[in-house]
This record gives structure tokens, C-alpha cells and sequence, in this order.
């Protein structure tokens, strides 16, 4: 037998021991195929959330953000289109004690959104971080100058005229009546940069910050002078519920109560020396501060202190070690509630068990 028929063989004996080793119930591994490759994964920068690389919600995350001022001030523009797709959203007292939502979409984006109103003096603060896209209709002239000077791409009803990008709806009264397609504008825009990180995430609600070592609570309650935010934990503990001035709020989109992972309340000073003619007193929330907060999930809460150094930094949450507050992967709203005495935290405790009596000498 010269060599080359001896390796021949030795290779037919060599792959005749895999197949039989099979056989017997061990692991077949051929060595002539390739292992399969090991799954990539990226991150979503504003809900911590995994996706497997070549996936279309991992593509989407390359897109560039799209926040929206969503009305809240009344019942008239209730039940909103699309609460429950976003990544984040910011709750903000305005004019009159009355609220209206910041809202982004980032790893889904709608094709219809709203219903969207006028910008605000807090807005470019609060959004600065974000980049993308900012959309809003009308707003002071004051307040737009603002916003046109952040670091976002401003698309407001009147610059978005014939694109396609805004419309109004026949089923809603104005100006409760303005939709937004957060799909198309986002596509229209592939020259802007996807966000950055706002927040620090752990791997899951038990590892997160307030789920490894946060106080149970029943419900809490955010209450502004003319509105109320109260949350409630859904069935499972995995999420909570949002009731808007004593009733469910509902996303007209699903069709469901809208929902969110983690709810983090900030406490902030409110900057009172903008002035209308107008509609008088228009308030400021300042942004770039610190202060108190609170941050809930997972049917817990713990305490710490938010920072934000300048218009264009995230918003910083630390434990009284000055350790980062992890938050659970998912969406996440952020109450911005005026300090005393306009605004109040409500906190229910979750009852704590007894504990069991311990047996007598005598049972």
C-alpha cells in the first residue's frame, strides 16, 4: 500500500468512527463543514433592547430618531396614535398646569403619529441628545428660533408642506387633527445619524437597578396642578399601566392602554420669565440642572439624583454611592414634575408579608 492510499483510508476510518460514534447516541460533527458562526448582536441605544445584527428591527436602528409634541392637555385629543411604539417619553407641565407629551420613535416607527402640536422653550434641551428629527406644528416665533437653533433636523407642518409627511385627520377637530407619517420622515432623512445611549440598562428587571433592590409599590401618582399621571403595574409586574387624569390611557394605533418598562420622575425647577400676550405665563422646565428623582421598575422603585450638564448631554441617574441606575431593556417615560407645591409624588407601598409564626415546644 503506497502512502497516499493509507491516508485515504485512514480518513474513510476516521469518518466511518464519527458516523457510528452518532450512531450511539453522541454529537455527529463532521469535520469537513465549517461550524456555524456565532450571532451578532446590536443594541438599541434608547431601550437597552437586543437584536440579532442582519434582522429588520436591527437595520432599523440605524435610522435617525423622529420626536414628536404629542397633545395631552385635554380629553379632545385622546385616545393618541402611537404611545406604545415609542422609546421614550417625556411628560412636561405647560401654560395653565396642563401637560403635553415629548414623544420619540426610534426602533418603531408609525406611519401615522399624533396628534402633534406646537413647540415649547424646553424642547431643544430636552431633545438635543437625540439628533434626528424634531416635528412639531406652529409654536411661538420665540420658541421656534430655539428649536432651530438645536442640533436636530426641524420638520414642522409648514417646512413639511407636500412631502407627504404631515396631514390632517377627518376623524379629529383641529388643531387637535395633525398626524405625522414617523415612518416616511425618518426614511426621507438617511443622511442623519441614529441617537446616542440616553440611558444605562442591566440585562433584564431583575437586574435592573430597582429590581434587584427597590421597595414593592402598588401605584404610584404624579400629579401636576391641572393633570394627573398615575401608574399602575400590569398583571405579569413587567410593565406599567398609565391612567391620564383618572381614566386609562389608551393608544387608538393598538387599541391598547399605553404601557411602558420603566417610568423614571424627575423633579424639576420651572422657569417662569416668558411672557405672552396672550396666553400670559408660559413655563419653563429646566433642564440642564440636578435633582431628586425616582426610578420605577418592575413593580419596585428606588431613589437617586439626575443631572444633565448642558443642552446636549443625556440625562445622568445615580444611586446615592454615585453608582449608574440601571433601567430594564424597554420603552421608558419620564415625568418632568415641578417641584413643591405644584407637583407631587404619590407613592403606595406594596403591603410586606408577616412572617410565619414559628412553631411552639408544645405543637
Amino acid at each position: 500500500m503506497n502512502f497516499g492510499t493509507a491516508a485515504r483510508a485512514l480518513l474513510i476510518s476516521s469518518i466511518g468512527a464519527v458516523a457510528l460514534s452518532g450512531c450511539a447516541g453522541g454529537a455527529v460533527v463532521n469535520p469537513l463543514v465549517p461550524a456555524e458562526p456565532e450571532p451578532v448582536y446590536v443594541t438599541a441605544p434608547l431601550t437597552g433592547m437586543q437584536y440579532e445584527e442582519t434582522t429588520p428591527a436591527a437595520l432599523q436602528l440605524k435610522k435617525p430618531s423622529v420626536a414628536c409634541k404629542i397633545d395631552n392637555g385635554s380629553e379632545a385629543p385622546r385616545p393618541q396614535s402611537g404611545l406604545n411604539s415609542t422609546d421614550i417619553v417625556f411628560d412636561e407641565m405647560v401654560e395653565g398646569g396642563l401637560t403635553r407629551l415629548v414623544a420619540i420613535w426610534h426602533s418603531t416607527q408609525p406611519d401615522a403619529i399624533g396628534p402633534v402640536r406646537s413647540i415649547r422653550p424646553m424642547d431643544p434641551d430636552i431633545l438635543s441628545p437625540f439628533g434626528g428629527i424634531v416635528c412639531f406644528s406652529g409654536g411661538q416665533a420665540v420658541f421656534v428660533n430655539m428649536i432651530n437653533q438645536a442640533p436636530v433636523f426641524v420638520a414642522s407642518e409648514t417646512t413639511e408642506q407636500g412631502k407627504g409627511t404631515f396631514s390632517r385627520s377627518s376623524e379629529r377637530v383641529a388643531p387637535h387633527n395633525v398626524i405625522v407619517n414617523v415612518q416616511k420622515l425618518a426614511a426621507d432623512h438617511p443622511e442623519l445619524a441614529p441617537p446616542a445611549e440616553q440611558f444605562k440598562f442591566a440585562k433584564d428587571v431583575q437586574t435592573s437597578s430597582a429590581g434587584a433592590s427597590g421597595a414593592a409599590v402598588t401605584k404610584f401618582e404624579v400629579k401636576f396642578p391641572q393633570a394627573s399621571a398615575l401608574w399602575t403595574p400590569s398583571s405579569d409586574g413587567g410593565k406599567w399601566l398609565r391612567t391620564q387624569d383618572g381614566k386609562p390611557l389608551m393608544d387608538k394605533l393598538d387599541g391598547a392602554q399605553v404601557a411602558t418598562t420603566n417610568v423614571v420622575v424627575l423633579q424639576v425647577r420651572i422657569d417662569r420669565s416668558y411672557l405672552d400676550r396672550k396666553y400670559g405665563n408660559i413655563p419653563k422646565t429646566v433642564m440642564v440642572d440636578s435633582g431628586k428623582a425616582w426610578v420605577f421598575t418592575g413593580g419596585k422603585y428606588v431613589e437617586a439624583t439626575w443631572s444633565k450638564t448642558s443642552a446636549t448631554a443625556p440625562i445622568a441617574l445615580v444611586d446615592a454611592a454615585g453608582a449608574p441606575v440601571l433601567l430594564a431593556p424597554g420603552n421608558t417615560w419620564v415625568e418632568l414634575m415641578p417641584v413643591a407645591p405644584e407637583g407631587k409624588l404619590a407613592i403606595t407601598a406594596a403591603p410586606v408579608a408577616s412572617p410565619s409564626p414559628s412553631p411552639s415546644a408544645k405543637d
